[in-house]
């Protein structure tokens, strides 16, 4: 994944940056004449994992519950931070998401919502008993709570792409 801060500045006016972390996560968001604007969360990829993922394959009810738990946290945003603007995944999420993505064969920077819901969907099958071995993609709880958050995230703050920057990504 090569994608720099330099060139995604340049391609929008505005940029949304959602960096997901082990215990918390920050939201930062800059519109070209306004000030910088960013907020902490209390939820990161770990937290989430130790509050409502117990098993791998997660089960449906642990999905549920750390949906609520998602929701929960970034509902509050959605007047400041929902869509209009470029979105960019940095910290332990993208890294997860990238390093997954890359080992399965689908390596890309830039992912549309309706991709980051096929590949929740998949997930999620796998919790409702499709076997694991029929999929690509790993059912560890760390990735699971990744592909959640920024499920969750894109959805209901209306980010139709995000742009995956790991920090092993020059810039």
């Amino acid at each position: 994944m090569t994608s720099n801060s330099a060139n995604i500045q340049s391609s929008a006016n505005s940029i949304t940056v959602l960096e997901m972390l082990g215990e918390t996560s920050r939201v930062h968001r800059r519109d070209g004449t306004q000030p910088l604007l960013s907020r902490e969360l209390s939820l990161g990829v770990d937290s989430l994992l130790r509050q409502s993922i117990r098993h791998a394959p997660p089960m449906p009810i642990e999905l549920e519950q750390a949906i609520e738990l998602t929701e929960n946290v970034v509902m509050p945003l959605a007047a400041q931070f929902a869509g209009g603007t470029h979105l960019v995944l940095q910290g332990l999420g993208a890294e997860l998401i990238a390093r997954v993505l890359d080992a399965a064969g689908m390596a890309k920077a830039s992912l549309t919502l309706e991709e980051i819901e096929t590949l929740f969907n998949r997930l999620v099958a796998v919790s409702e008993g499709r076997p694991a071995s029929q999929e690509v993609l790993p059912t560890d709880g760390r990735f699971v709570a990744a592909m959640l958050m920024l499920r969750e995230f894109m959805h209901h703050l209306s980010f139709a792409k995000v742009t995956l920057q790991a920090s092993n990504d020059p810039g």
